[in-house]
């Protein structure tokens, strides 16, 4: 825990940023507030507020406390998550084109991708909503670290805190509100992490004296390529598996192609942001070195690796300056939850209920709607961290298990026509089912991490085993283009086809 005396003026640091963001989203998001603009915000983002939401989305979490967290027990092996979520966006960008058919839901890319069919739609929007959950109880998780480091209260309060400073301006802004404080977020973000790692490296004595910090504690290894000698290189692939299909499978990303203004500034902002992640990646796992090599240096001991980057921010700068960069690492963990929650918020209204209903909300009653829907997410979210630790852990564990399903169907569903409903049935329910597997039955779960270095890899397999031997024993959709379009904006106002 930080000296008590500094606390207020983080709190007070941190009052003030969350002021000025919300400010920010509100002036931002007028004449945007209401109706489906609320979720879309118009779908004419910019590439500059594409590629600035994306990347304050895709280092978030992972990036500012689980890969610096990976450096500091891995050394290099702190860039294997920032890896992953590169070669994610480079394969998300082959999905762009889906931009000219105006979707606005994952949901609603699958049941285009299987015939237009809407069981496939159901099942999708309901499993998007569970994963947007997910993602954001794992933001939820990731900033509480940070008030638990500054602050020494109990942990629950630090979630209930967090949860409630990142809703905050997605209920009065909604999308546009997101966007527009990811801008100024992912300044902040760039600006602070890269100015931490600058002053890291002469401060922990030298490239020369990490090298040496590692070795003298048994883990020479971590200096090696990627840190395989001391993460393992099936801990590696499998950490890369989990973030690719973590990318692929959760509609976040998929929000930012189809509320892009055209399918040309999609794919330059996933392109652009895939290189920036590549070199990013680098950066994190040098200030988790660099954090552990200064924390020997002084004597120091942390409870978790997840705990580096506010070490790092509060040693190295001092606690008044540094302090205000931890309001970076929050901003990190913020702009992703934002943006998960009006993500979980827009497939729950425009997939889930009126699959459900039958009917489509009407206009007028879209942005009420959304608000009472954010309240609900944020809640369950809430509820969901109260069982949640580390947080490469929980990319591993939870997003390695239940996203490769989903991810392998929106594959198969975009690169192979012959693919079925059934398909898609098979992948989403055989994929889901192993990593439900892998969460539940200890035993199982340990034979899966010694064989494969954890459960994405062998979720994919049997997910994509299972889509394509189900496809090939079922009916190919004869549905024409135009039936598919058709059916999908259809299933959109609730009605049939």
């Amino acid at each position: 825990m930080l000296d008590t005396k500094y606390i207020p003026l983080f709190l007070g640091g941190f009052i003030v940023w969350m002021i000025f963001i919300i400010g920010v989203g509100f002036w931002g998001s007028r004449g945007k507030r209401e109706g489906e603009k609320f979720l879309t915000g118009g779908s004419d983002m910019s590439l500059f507020l594409i590629f600035c939401t994306l990347g304050a989305t895709i280092i978030g979490t992972g990036s500012s406390i689980g890969a610096i967290g990976d450096g500091f027990n891995h050394g290099w092996g702190g860039a294997i998550f920032g890896l992953g979520s590169a070669l994610g966006l480079l394969l998300l960008s082959s999905f762009v084109p889906i931009r000219r058919r105006n979707f606005i839901t994952m949901s609603e890319e699958a049941q285009y991708y299987y015939g237009g069919d809407r069981r496939v739609r159901q099942l999708m929007g309901f499993m998007m909503f569970v994963i947007e959950i997910i993602w954001i109880g794992n933001h939820v998780n990731g900033g509480s670290k940070y008030l638990s480091y500054v602050l020494g209260i109990d942990p629950t309060w630090c979630k209930l805190i967090t949860v409630c400073g990142f809703g905050a301006y997605v209920f009065i802004g909604g999308y546009v509100a997101v966007v527009k404080a990811d801008v100024i977020q992912f300044c902040a973000i760039i600006g602070g992490f890269s100015f931490i790692a600058i002053k890291a490296l002469p401060l922990a004595g030298g490239y020369d004296a990490i090298v040496q910090t590692f070795a003298a504690a048994g883990k020479p290894g971590a200096m090696e390529f990627y840190g395989l000698g001391s993460y393992g290189l099936l801990a590696a692939v499998a950490l890369i598996f989990s973030t690719v299909m973590g990318v692929v499978g959760t509609p976040t990303y998929r929000t930012r192609i189809y509320t892009s203004k055209d399918e040309k500034v999609a794919r330059r902002a996933f392109l652009g942001q895939s290189g920036m992640m590549f070199v990013w990646s680098f950066v994190t796992a040098l200030i988790g070195m660099s954090a552990y090599a200064i924390m020997v240096k002084n004597g120091h001991t942390l409870e978790s690796g997840d705990y580096a980057f506010s070490y790092m921010a509060t040693n190295v700068l001092g606690p008044a300056i540094g302090l205000m960069f931890l309001i970076c690492g929050m901003s990190a963990t913020m702009s992703s939850g934002g943006s998960d929650a009006i993500s979980g918020v827009t497939i729950l209204l425009t997939d889930v209920i009126p699959s459900v209903t039958g009917r489509r909300i009407a206009e007028k009653n879209y942005a009420l709607a959304s608000r009472i829907a954010l309240v609900v997410a944020l809640a369950l979210a809430f509820v969901i961290t109260l069982f949640v630790g580390d947080v490469i852990a929980y990319f591993q564990k939870v997003v390695g298990s239940l996203l490769p399903g989903v991810g392998v169907t929106m594959l198969l569903g975009r690169f192979w026509r012959r693919s079925t409903w059934q398909g898609a049935y098979a992948s989403v329910l055989s994929g889901t089912a192993f990593g439900l597997a892998v969460l539940m039955v200890p035993a199982f779960a340990d034979w899966v991490r010694l064989t494969f270095g954890g459960p994405a890899i062998p979720s994919t397999a049997v997910a994509f085993a299972a889509g394509i031997a189900v496809s090939l024993a079922t009916p190919k959709s004869t549905a024409s283009e135009e039936e598919r379009i058709r059916a999908v904006f259809a299933a959109r106002e609730g009605v049939k086809a």
